[in-house]
């Protein structure tokens, strides 16, 4: 929690209505992470109905760990809305965790910031493409190699094709082999 301190400290060179913004700001970080105030009231009171329910239902499980730190600080503030880069350390208790950088993004409503959703705290797009896209090179790989030695097991014992049938670069010649019909 210092360092949401020292993060506050920091935005106070700023202009002073910005500062004072920055500085609820940074309380809004601190009390939704040490428990002080629900999310539902930091949550944007303007958000329609369905999208609250999809944003507090992250916060669901009532035994949570979170930190938000500003990882650049709060830039200055010129409307009623801004973007701050954070790290977030979430641990739901049910075995849901992140941490990750992300960006907040909070909202003015009549002279009060608020989040404007709690979409930080999502697994970031990149993290859950890459995720897919290696468990379905695993798959196809593993599938690669079973249908190859399957193949390769008809035709008598696999010699040094045990090993080389594990290494994508020798699968050509083997598929060749296999494919051939025995003389």
């Amino acid at each position: 929690m210092l360092v949401l301190f020292g993060g506050a400290m920091s935005l106070g060179a700023q202009s002073p209505t910005s500062a004072s913004d920055a500085e609820q700001i940074a309380g809004l970080m601190a009390d939704l992470s040490d428990h002080t105030i629900k999310p539902a009231d930091v949550l944007d009171p303007n958000l329609a109905p369905s999208e609250r329910d999809r944003n507090l239902r992250r916060f669901s499980e009532p035994n949570y760990e979170l930190s938000l730190v500003p990882t650049e600080g709060v830039p200055a503030i010129t409307g009623d809305s801004v973007s701050i880069p954070v790290r977030v350390h979430f641990d739901g208790r049910d075995g849901n965790t992140l941490d990750a950088g992300a960006t907040a993004q909070f909202v003015k409503r009549n002279g009060k910031w608020y989040f404007s959703s709690f979409d930080f705290m999502s697994w970031p797009v990149f993290l859950i493409v890459v995720l897919v896209v290696g468990l379905l090179v695993g798959i196809c790989y593993a599938a690669t190699v079973l249908v190859l030695g399957s193949k390769l097991l008809r035709q008598g014992p696999l010699g040094v094709n045990a090993v080389k049938m594990f290494f994508p670069f020798f699968w050509p010649s083997l598929f060749r082999r296999v494919g051939r019909r025995p003389d």
